[in-house]
């Protein structure tokens, strides 16, 4: 007689392991599963040759003059970074964070050694390019400074360069910092996916937490490594140039970016088609010249679909845009032109009427992208417009419904309501750029709706308006 309970026992056994409630190759809860992705590792290595870093091209590198502010370099003593200032004929720098200057620059170009520390308290070694990038209003040497450093991840994939092209002392900011796949000469944006040689990777840059005493004796460790991990993307195409209509000339250079971490540099040239991963596209920057560049922030400039390309309509015809209101009271500025031996002189006048003020202008184009300058180019009132040929505005404020030849309300004989132009302080004693300021001109002795009209003539964009009609309420 067989022994019934064995029999129950093993039956259950069985259908356990059909049923997959017991593992019979007794795998544990942690193992990976088969088509389970290995992520590539590299150690990240530091190096400061110039010769090597002044050859490559990225996309948006920053350089920021030097202004009595700080080198915005991780220092655990001040969050603002390492203090630098500028005196005739030389540049004064803090580099050991203690807010004393200790090194002075006064060669055309000199390369300055930092010791920067991170959270983790990893110290490393930072050299910053310190250099004459201009004149002053005076004539003067215009100071200013950039990363000159970079690091550098050999992996099986392929050898990548990462430059801090935004000079914050990390290397890693995605749409920021700059990447070279290879031994091209020209970087792209650093993105959170990454193509190389037809192959889709996720990519990070990651910083060691733990840091023990043999790391610190490696002259060549840095505590960061490159973590790249294979992944699938469906992909489509897209070609930015086919139907753009330029304002001076074809783009050098298209940055794309999908989500706020995965950007994309796309073809600018006559074949302007690029495989990109299926998504929504904004327009990081199309740069035309040093000064004319072109983005989108508030929709996409494409959507890329899988198995088809997307050529959009963007550039020409241009306009302008602008912010325009009425608000009462306000202050009406006059300038009192120069005389012998004299500076001129601002004299401002508060007025308790209506006034009609506005924003700065911006220019865009037909998928309303904006075109603007780059921060370099910003005058001393913060402002810089694409095109440095356009020196003043036309502004005609009438009544609604007025005749052709009645007299402009904006007409006071004051060139700064009469017109919208740049505030010159130039005299026979000192220099001085003009700069731009918004506009604003007082509406006295008159209620109703008024048409505020703002033109001007680019030799980049040609014919340019902005028309708004607005109430003035005394």
């Amino acid at each position: 007689m067989p022994d019934i309970s064995k029999i129950i026992f093993t039956s259950i056994l069985c259908c356990a392991c059909l049923l997959g409630i017991i593992n019979a190759s007794d795998e544990s809860a942690d193992d990976k599963p088969a088509d389970a992705v290995e992520p590539i590792e590299a150690p990240l290595v530091y190096s400061d040759d110039w010769s090597v870093l002044s050859k490559i091209t990225t996309p948006l590198p920053a350089i920021t003059q030097i202004n009595n502010n700080y080198v915005n370099l991780p220092n655990p003593e001040n969050k603002k970074g390492f203090r630098c200032t500028t005196e005739p004929g030389k540049a004064r720098l803090d580099v050991d964070g203690d807010e004393e200057y200790d090194t002075e620059v006064k060669s055309k170009e000199q390369f300055i050694d930092y010791k920067i520390k991170y959270p983790n308290e990893l110290q490393m070694k930072y050299k910053l390019r310190v250099f004459i990038s201009g004149k002053t209003p005076s004539g003067g040497p215009m100071w200013s400074y950039q990363r000159g450093c970079f690091m550098t991840a050999k992996t099986p994939v392929e050898t990548f360069t990462l430059i801090d092209d935004d000079t914050n002392g990390y290397y890693g900011d995605y749409g920021r910092d700059a990447i070279v796949v290879g031994a091209s000469k020209q970087a792209g944006p650093l993105s959170a996916i990454i193509s190389v040689k037809g192959k889709f990777y996720k990519l990070e840059v990651q910083m060691d937490n733990e840091i023990t005493a043999t790391d610190m004796k490696n002259p060549k460790y840095t505590g960061m490594k490159l973590r790249l991990t294979p992944c699938e993307e469906e992909t489509g195409k897209i070609d930015l140039v086919k139907n753009l209509k330029p304002p001076k000339g074809p783009p050098q250079a298209i940055i794309v970016r999908r989500g706020e971490d995965a950007f994309f540099q796309v073809s600018a040239g006559a074949k302007g088609e690029t495989v990109l991963p299926v998504g929504e596209y904004y327009l990081v920057s199309a740069i035309f010249t040093n000064r004319v560049r072109a983005r989108t922030s508030e929709k996409p400039m494409a959507v890329v679909e899988a198995g088809k390309t997307v050529a959009p309509k963007w550039g020409a015809p241009f306009t302008l845009q602008m912010s325009a209101f009425c608000e009462k009271g306000g202050t009406e500025i006059i300038v009192i032109p120069p005389g012998n031996l004299r500076a001129p002189e601002d004299v401002s006048k508060n007025l308790e009427c209506p006034f009609i003020k506005t924003e700065f202008p911006k220019i865009t184009g037909w998928l309303g992208e904006e075109y603007y300058a780059p921060d370099e180019f910003k005058d001393e009132g913060g402002y810089a417009l694409p095109d440095e040929g356009i020196f003043s505005f036309n502004v005609d404020i009438r009544p609604k419904g007025a005749q052709a030849n009645d007299k402009p309300l904006n007409k006071r004989g004051n060139p700064f309501t009469d017109r919208w132009i740049r505030t010159d302080m130039s005299g026979l004693v000192q220099k001085s750029i003009p700069y731009w300021a918004t506009y604003r001109c007082p509406i006295e002795k008159y209620s109703g709706i008024v048409i505020f009209k703002v033109s001007t003539k680019s030799p980049v964009f040609g014919e340019l308006t902005f028309e708004k009609e607005i109430e003035v309420k005394e």
